[in-house]
């Protein structure tokens, strides 16, 4: 997997001198990883209430956190996690990104019969300055 790495601003930050045992500055650069997949053999055993409650502890928040994130009502993210609510459309992907995790589009894609292929980053991007090329190439042809 590609990894995405995001420069820190490090403006009016203090810069760490060496210490006694030689070790340098601390690094201002970290690898950001994006959302990450589940087994399937836990996907395909889990409810779905169950892969809502996984997705939450991978990610190393508590739910009151993800809930804050994500808009909803403390009590309705308990309900969520219980399987007496729900998450559908674009507060779903939300969670997703909150929790960093795919395993409630896999659990989904599996209930479907079907499998998740991950875009390749860098294939992404160029398909999307292409269709924004042709788009500019387009308006330009209408003006002239």
């Amino acid at each position: 997997m590609t990894a995405i790495v995001e420069a820190i601003n490090t403006k009016g930050q203090e810069r760490f001198e060496k210490d006694s045992q030689g070790q340098g500055e601390m690094p201002w650069l970290c690898e950001v990883k994006g959302p990450q997949a589940a087994a399937m053999d836990f996907i395909s055993r889990a409810s779905w209430d169950a892969v809502l409650r996984q997705a939450v502890q991978w990610s190393g928040k508590d739910d009151y956190e993800v809930a804050d994130e994500i808009s909803v009502s403390h009590g309705t993210m308990s309900k969520v996690l219980k399987g007496t609510a729900g998450l559908w459309g674009h507060r779903l992907v939300k969670f997703m990104r909150s929790t960093e995790s795919l395993a409630p589009l896999q659990w989904l894609a599996d209930q479907m019969g079907c499998d998740i292929v991950r875009r390749a980053p860098l294939e992404t991007e160029v398909e999307r300055l292409r269709r924004e090329n042709a788009e500019l190439r387009a308006r330009h042809d209408r003006r002239a």
